[in-house]
């Protein structure tokens, strides 16, 4: 058999198994905006590992000025036609967003189109290129590519509002055989007492009067928990404190009060004599303090604290840290959390930390990186102003990269949004 009708063979069979692996396909997606008007994307396939985009880029420019983006020079082409060149690539920190930023689809690959260097192209050249992201969840019907930033001399290839058919997926029912309804046993009819008429003069029956019930005594309302070591899961010794914050019977300068754990079960109790709000702060030396906020009603309310050791390589969430939204100056509410924080490094002069910054992924993602770099900074600055030297905290600004849920809800949001503690030397 002829090697090259053998090759070609083979070269069918494989598109032909690829294509086969599709599951829906979109030709042409309407696309609500476009960062280049220079590419197009002419198909995008759904299979069930990939989200494959083809592209079409053709320069259409004579020379390198687009309206709006002024280029400072022309860049001559080297066939010394006066025309100038393009160089295009694909970021492979690119990725696919769905429902303003609700959930992204990494890059995986590209084909015939560089990642990170750039291809010449000449002016009317046509380049046909493919991107593989990971697959977009099912009933996702619209998404924006964002490759990247434009900078100087370099426009991204960013579509905003990609309408494609991925319909969801339908769940598969067995068919079940309803059940008869149980019968209701008839209750058999009891005898009513007949009614006497009264005999004597006055209001009522000649039957007993029935005792008037005794009220109950007031339910006891405490704030049980277990101190524990988080590292160890072991009970530890800790004093609690509790203060009422707010409630109808607090006055809002009420003195705070403390109860001590149980040796060796690291059990508390804190009778509460007055309902609201309290705010605890279990404290144990050789640990980090934890506080809490908890309403006290009509029961008991538990509360368990699993302290972190100030130790190397431990990392605890500063959660009552406050900004205001899309800005890094910290909320006055912060202050509590940092001045305890404060307290800490005093009493371990050489303990050395880290501050890492994470955002969660609504906006840009170099925004958000630098959004969570000036928090973490900013969070510096207040130690160091309360006397911590600068050379003992280090920051880091991580961004949305490292979440620790999907980011799919606007509760799971806020957990994202976190300034973490991380001990580099005690």
């Amino acid at each position: 058999m002829n090697k090259k009708f053998l090759s070609t063979l083979c070269l069918i069979l494989l598109v032909t198994g690829l294509r086969a692996q599709v599951q829906y396909t979109t030709e042409n997606p309407r696309v609500e905006d476009v960062n280049d008007r220079d590419v197009t994307i002419k198909r995008v396939e759904l299979t069930a590992q990939y989200t494959i985009i083809y592209m079409k880029f053709e320069s259409q420019r004579e020379s390198l000025t687009l309206p709006n983006r002024p280029w400072p020079f022309p860049i001559p082409s080297p066939n010394g036609s006066g025309q100038s060149t393009s160089n295009i690539g694909f970021q492979p920190t690119a990725r696919l967003y769905v429902n303003q930023g609700e959930k992204s689809y990494k890059f995986i690959r590209a084909e015939n189109i560089p990642a990170e260097t750039r291809r010449r192209v000449q002016p009317g050249e046509r380049v046909d290129f493919v991107a593989y992201f990971e697959r977009i969840d099912p009933g996702f019907t619209t998404f924006d590519l964002y490759e990247c930033r434009d900078s100087q001399g370099y426009i991204c290839f960013n579509f905003w509002g990609v309408h494609i058919i991925n319909p969801l997926r339908k769940n598969q029912y067995s068919q079940r055989t309803p059940k008869a309804p149980t019968p209701v046993p008839v209750q058999p009819k009891t005898q009513q007492p007949r009614y006497t008429p009264r005999t004597k003069p006055g209001v009522g029956t000649d039957e007993p009067a029935t005792p008037a019930q005794p009220k109950e005594a007031p339910t006891e309302v405490a704030i049980n928990g277990i101190t524990r070591d988080a590292k160890t899961k072991n009970p530890i010794v800790a004093t609690v404190t509790y203060r009422l914050i707010s409630g109808a019977e607090a006055t809002g300068d009420d003195p705070a009060d403390s109860v001590r754990s149980d040796d060796p079960t690291g059990k508390y109790q804190i009778p509460i004599g007055r309902k609201g709000v309290y705010a605890l702060t279990a404290s144990a030396k050789g640990y980090f303090s934890q506080s809490d906020t908890l309403a006290t009603n009509r029961v008991d309310v538990m509360r368990d604290f699993n302290l972190v050791p100030i130790e190397a390589g431990a990392k605890i969430t500063l959660k009552n840290i406050y900004f205001n939204a899309s800005r890094y100056d910290l909320k006055p509410e912060s202050y509590p959390e940092l001045d305890r924080l404060t307290e800490v490094m005093r009493d371990n002069p050489t303990m050395q930390i880290k501050l890492e910054g994470h955002t969660d992924i609504v906006g840009e993602f170099d925004a958000n990186v630098e959004l969570s770099r000036n928090r973490v900074n900013e969070v510096k600055k207040y130690l160091v102003n309360k006397g911590i030297s600068a050379s003992r905290i280090e920051t880091v600004g991580y961004g949305p990269s490292r979440p620790i849920n999907s980011n799919k809800s606007l509760k799971e949001r806020p957990e994202n949004r976190r300034v973490e503690m991380v001990i580099v030397n005690v």
